[in-house]
């Protein structure tokens, strides 16, 4: 009996389960090298779309099988918008709320962020994350990779996502997550936490996880898992 989730995994953008799908060198690489996998071996390749082509493993293709529409994403489309940490930060937040479910991901720098990002730089990180997250959602059965963008401050945010919930860690803020409604945005500060102008923005959309104060990369991650993590059955 062929499991689908034990299968190894690879995205490929736009695969189409009508002829041999051509593998690109890294995944090759990954699958006949790291994975020690030989020709016949069966995989599977995630066109992205949400669905699923079993495969069989030629030398440099697949060979389409059957295609497969697993139920592996939430229903809830959680935004992320995450002021930048200093570190690799990042990459762990990433990581982690793509194994989660987290669909999209806002990065940008609040009044206390202490990294700054030229444009070079950003392109550089935004391309490493992307990178993160799409092992992240392959090890995870994700078939949909989450998407990326920048945004210039906190105001751009919170203009832009005008359903957005702000994690606070001021005094008397509402102590739960509102009910899911999708879509849903949950917007987490830096290290230092948000400044008196930042939270002049944020106003009455402000609410804690609890009486206790986490940490910048558990944050998200802790948000994420409230609200994606209900909804699976057990």
């Amino acid at each position: 009996m062929l499991i689908l989730r034990s299968l190894p995994r690879v995205f490929i953008p736009d695969a189409s389960p009508d002829g041999p799908i051509d593998l690109p060198p890294e995944e090759l690489t990954k699958l006949r090298k790291v994975l020690r996998l030989s020709p016949g071996a069966d995989i599977a390749v995630l066109p992205g779309d949400g669905t699923m082509i079993h495969c069989r493993l030629l030398a440099t293709t697949a060979e389409p099988l059957e295609v497969h529409i697993p139920n592996t994403e939430p229903t809830l489309h959680l935004t992320l918008a995450q002021a930048l940490p200093k570190g690799d930060k990042m990459d762990e937040i990433v990581r982690a709320c793509t194994e989660i479910g987290v669909s999209h991901f806002i990065l940008f720098p609040s009044d206390r962020t202490v990294v700054r990002w030229d444009e070079k730089k950003t392109n550089d990180r935004v391309k490493r994350l992307q990178a993160i997250a799409r092992e992240a959602a392959e090890v995870c059965f994700r078939t949909k990779l989450p998407t990326f963008e920048v945004a210039g401050s906190l105001t751009e945010v919170m203009q832009n996502r005008p359903d957005a919930i702000v994690l606070s860690e001021v005094e008397g803020e509402v102590s739960s997550l509102p009910k899911a409604s999708s879509p849903m945005t949950i917007v987490v500060g830096p290290e230092g936490g948000w400044s008196r102008t930042e939270l002049r923005t944020i106003g009455g959309r402000g609410v804690t996880l609890g009486p206790r104060v986490l940490r910048v990369d558990h944050a998200g991650p802790a948000a994420a898992a409230i609200l994606l993590l209900a909804e699976i059955p057990v």
